[in-house]
């Protein structure tokens, strides 16, 4: 019979596209499971083993069936492990998220369900005129957490240009959301300055961080928009750094803030812009898509679109460094 099944199923039009929907399938599966796993408050249990019962108790499950039945699920995706009737954590996925990084890592699940799927969802009205969707007001938190996950690169980054700058540099970080990179500016042991961000809980939040950190006497964080000018950043710096937020600026909006920008910057400083810049692969090309789709957002740009402009904004040496290998996550440095 087996035989006849796998004649049958290879017979179809398009077998070989026939199984790679079902693997395909498999992994959206997987991402949807681990999702609510992680909502559900289960991997965080299952740090410790146990049984159904107790687990349904302590997370206020009352639907024992359909529970047992989402245990099982893990289990076949390799996620959990059942050992005659107690369940532990078992797939690496399921561990990292519960890990020290697992933060980030649920943002990144969220993001790509919540935010992503939705814009998918969407896309067919948006492409025939429909109003670009207002994701951002539901999911900016989700957002600013899973961009942490390219955080070890971009610090590194910032580290070496800010201790490329000299014993004593002053930097500012435009947009310095947790005031992560102002940290790694502090590995240069004499940098100081200061950071700028629009949103009153991003500043309260840098400001205990950089307490927290042992560098609040070194840097310190402004309220301020950069858009109406440079009156909150008391320049001019060695180092103004522009991280993960360029596409948040509309394409006229451009050419005004790199002015503003070049004149806080000292003759022989620099501006270190970071972004994942349009490419070809599927992760370029789904952010671009998603932000062209976004109130508030823009489609992500070329190198070549940005250097004419900051050379026109007074910046005369441009230079473009890869940061990650296949992908399109690239640092600028105008000076």
């Amino acid at each position: 019979m087996w035989r006849r099944t796998l004649k049958a199923a290879f017979g179809q039009p398009d077998a070989t596209a026939h199984l790679l929907f079902l693997r395909d399938s498999q992994t959206v599966t997987r991402i949807h499971f681990l999702h609510a796993a992680a909502h559900l408050g289960v991997l965080a249990e299952l740090k410790s083993p146990s049984g159904q019962e107790a687990l349904a108790s302590k997370l206020g499950i009352t639907r024992s069936q359909q529970f047992g039945l989402f245990l099982k699920l893990g289990v076949s995706l390799g996620e959990l492990a059942d050992d005659a009737g107690t369940y532990r954590l078992k797939g690496r996925r399921a561990k990292a998220l519960v890990g020290p990084n697992g933060n980030v890592l649920r943002a990144l699940l969220d993001e790509q369900i919540e935010y992503h799927g939705s814009v998918y969802r969407e896309l067919a009205e948006q492409l025939r005129g429909g109003p670009l969707g207002d994701y951002l007001s539901a999911t900016a938190a989700v957002v600013a957490e899973s961009s942490r996950i390219a955080e070890p690169v971009i610090s590194s980054y910032v580290t070496d240009v800010v201790t490329g700058a000299g014993p004593t540099p002053r930097v500012l970080d435009i947009g310095c959301g947790s005031g992560v990179y102002l940290r790694a500016a502090s590995q240069n042991a004499g940098a100081t300055g200061q950071g700028i961000d629009m949103q009153p809980a991003s500043v309260e939040l840098t400001t205990k961080n950089l307490t927290d950190w042992g560098i609040g006497d070194r840097f310190h964080v402004t309220q301020g928009d950069i858009r109406k000018g440079a009156s909150e950043a008391d320049g001019p710096y060695d180092v103004v750094l522009l991280m993960n937020n360029i596409y948040y600026f509309a394409p006229e909006q451009r050419p005004a803030l790199f002015e503003t920008l070049r004149s806080l910057v000292k003759e022989g400083g620099t501006l270190t812009l970071v972004s994942m810049f349009h490419g070809t692969s599927p992760t370029a090309l789904n952010l671009d898509l998603v932000l062209a789709c976004t109130q508030g957002c823009y489609a992500l740009v070329s190198p070549e679109e940005l250097a004419p402009e900051l050379r026109a904004a007074g910046f005369r040496n441009v230079t473009v460094d890869r940061l990650v290998a296949r992908e399109s996550l690239l640092g600028i440095r105008a000076s």
